[in-house]
């Protein structure tokens, strides 16, 4: 164990940017550092965004690049690529252990599905592994390199715990992992974080869809519903602001259907931005019309800013979407239902401010970061014995 009664957890995330997984996992690491007494050790597979939060927050982190074992792409020349970065893997792990070797680390903890670099790991460190997957295969069109059976039969022993994100990831992947080794933790988000939200700043209807804009997103079903709400039913005084990057094949689409339909003065794109509070704090309505999403993490973060949600009934959103009470779910790829729902917000802002007050407290009793950081610390100590 870790000097001074401290646990020295090594934690692997696939990459180096600051989205969703990534986040939650930095939150994570802070609570558990501040409330738990356990001192996090990060190894990255490149340099990126997170270093700078890292930096910022004296923790020690170690750059060296590891190889995913999942791919988007086909065919036999990508077969043989795919399980030649595995054998790549294997030859590294003798200088990733000779980077952390000297940390005393009681404990892996791998944030991602697609690495599987934290399972060899540690076994040449003798110690516990857990493994948090945090997204779903099917959503991103990825496949497992090895195959699903050779990789069912790794599955077996290649952590001690695996902690899915909503019962729809465990439900996804019940035929890979073995259910006695699964349990369920929703992600949290820091609800401390803000504490007034001020005045709106204009007479607009604004609603947002936070995230990449990409067809796994589904941002089309939010512009055809504003398109029926503009060009059918009439009302101009609603803004739909897309908010975060893009795919560029899918922002093509996405821009020919506003010049076909005239929308452009009713749409806002703001690409990425660190600042979302800002933003948040001057919506009236969320949008997450994803289909197979994991989790949803924007969605708490619109509970957070006192916005009720309105949610395709696809992947976890029903979890989190309580009809009627924090918001609506409407059936996916149907945008006149999807519109219909919006004008009800519109035609009642009473029950549109009372359900963003409603999905602030129900997001904090069972999404808080407070909470996913208790859980997590439970399963951290029953693997350290």
């Amino acid at each position: 164990m870790g000097e001074r009664n401290r646990l020295n957890i090594l934690f692997i995330t696939h990459y180096p940017g600051m989205y969703g997984a990534n986040q939650s996992m930095c939150q994570l690491i802070i609570e558990l550092r501040n409330n738990y007494k356990i001192t996090p050790v990060v190894l990255l597979p490149s340099r990126g965004d997170i270093c700078e939060f890292l930096e910022q927050n004296d923790i020690k982190y170690f750059v060296s690049h590891y190889y995913w074992w999942v791919n988007a792409e086909k065919g036999v020349y990508q077969y043989f690529l795919n399980w030649r970065k595995q054998i790549i893997n294997l030859m590294r792990v003798k200088n990733l252990v000779r980077l952390v070797e000297n940390e005393g680390i009681d404990l892996v903890y791998s944030n991602s599905v697609t690495i599987n670099i934290g399972a060899f790991l540690s076994r040449k460190l003798k110690c516990p592994h857990i493994w948090h997957i945090r997204e779903s295969l099917d959503s991103f069109h990825f496949k497992l390199s090895l195959g699903n059976f050779i990789s069912k039969l790794f599955l077996k022993t290649a952590a001690n715990k695996y902690i899915l994100i909503s019962d729809y990831l465990i439900d996804a992947y019940s035929k890979l992992l073995p259910a006695d080794k699964i349990q369920r933790i929703y992600n949290g988000i820091d609800f401390n974080r803000i504490n007034l939200k001020p005045e709106k700043r204009n007479h607009f209807f604004n609603m947002c869809m936070v995230g990449i804009i990409s067809e796994q997103k589904n941002n089309m079903d939010a512009l055809r519903a504003l398109n029926i709400l503009v060009n059918n039913s009439g009302f101009t005084n609603l803004r739909l602001h897309l908010i975060g990057g893009w795919k560029a094949d899918y922002l093509e689409l996405i821009n020919t259907y506003i010049d076909e339909n005239r929308l452009q003065e009713y749409v806002v794109f703001h690409g990425h931005t660190k600042d979302i509070d800002n933003l948040l704090s001057t919506m009236d309505l969320g949008l997450m019309c994803s289909r197979d999403e994991a989790f949803g993490r924007v969605t708490v973060e619109y509970m957070l800013h006192k916005i009720p949600v309105i949610a395709s009934n696809s992947g976890a959103n029903p979890e989190l979407v309580k009809d009627d009470i924090n918001g609506y779910l409407y059936s996916i790829y149907h945008p006149e239902e999807l519109a219909g729902k919006i004008f009800t917000f519109i035609q009642s802002p009473e029950k549109c401010k009372q359900m963003g007050i409603n999905a602030f407290y129900y997001g904090k009793s069972h999404f808080s970061s407070e909470q996913n950081t208790k859980e997590i610390y439970k399963v951290i100590k029953k693997m350290i014995h």
